[in-house]
């Protein structure tokens, strides 16, 4: 079941989409999940916190023709740490949470869902910590990209940020402090802060964030805002 970040860019990863309430469809055969990413740094000797509250929805379909028993729906949109005005503000990007529960909750999804993982998923509650570094590549592999802004205004200004040396981006005290997944009650409500924060962005575009040049790319020039797409700051899908 890997999956690769790289992949996973401009928003979620390819899966059946779920339509919800549809004819002949049992409670028992729907889960629906509310979880908190939860992101925490600290800057000159203070601790910065940002969370984002998302939604699975999936359903168990064994007689699908795509092979998939399972269906899924993320409404989902990146983690903000903000560090009040003194460095540029954290964004972890939109992964695929699905994989990430199953693996952080040890319930088989995706490619691997069976007649049990509706069930296993109802049952899980809780927080894990979503560590940088796994020892298990499907999981490292899925930790989400950091993005920042030297002016959120303009969305070519961004650059990434690596979670093991936020120092070299942040300053000589920063430090990144670790990344949790929450299950959350179901009526908790949605975040809706990422329109509100970058007025560029556009659900609707399938276009990077810093254009691609007319003609194509050389090889080796991309930039880090021509591989992020709209997709990755807020989805749903």
């Amino acid at each position: 079941m890997t999956v690769s970040r790289r992949n996973m860019i401009g928003g979620i990863a390819a899966a059946p989409a779920l339509a919800v309430g549809g004819c002949g469809v049992s409670e028992d055969e729907i889960v629906r999940l509310r979880f908190k990413v939860t992101a925490r740094a600290r800057l000159q000797g203070d601790v910065y916190e940002g969370f984002a509250v998302n939604e699975l929805v999936a359903r168990h379909t064994p007689t699908s023709l795509s092979g998939f028993q399972m269906a899924r729906t993320l409404r989902v949109e990146a983690t903000i740490v903000d560090f009040r005005g003194k460095a540029d503000a954290l964004f972890f990007l939109i992964t695929d949470y699905l994989v990430v529960i199953g693996l952080l909750w040890g319930v088989p999804v995706a490619g691997d869902a069976n007649e049990t993982t509706i069930a296993r998923l109802k049952a899980i509650d809780g927080r894990r910590d979503y560590p940088v570094q796994s020892g298990g590549r499907t999981l490292e592999q899925s930790f989400p990209r950091i993005a920042a802004f030297r002016d959120e205004a303009d969305p070519t200004s961004v650059y990434e940020v690596d979670p093991e040396d936020l120092a070299k981006t942040h300053g000589a005290d920063a430090r990144f402090e670790g990344l949790f997944i929450e299950i959350v009650d179901p009526e908790t409500p949605l975040t809706n802060k990422i329109e509100q924060r970058l007025s560029w962005l556009d659900l609707r575009s399938g276009q990077t964030i810093d254009p691609l040049p007319t003609g194509g790319l050389r090889s080796g020039s991309t930039t880090f805002g021509q591989t992020v797409g709209h997709g990755a700051f807020k989805s749903e899908s």
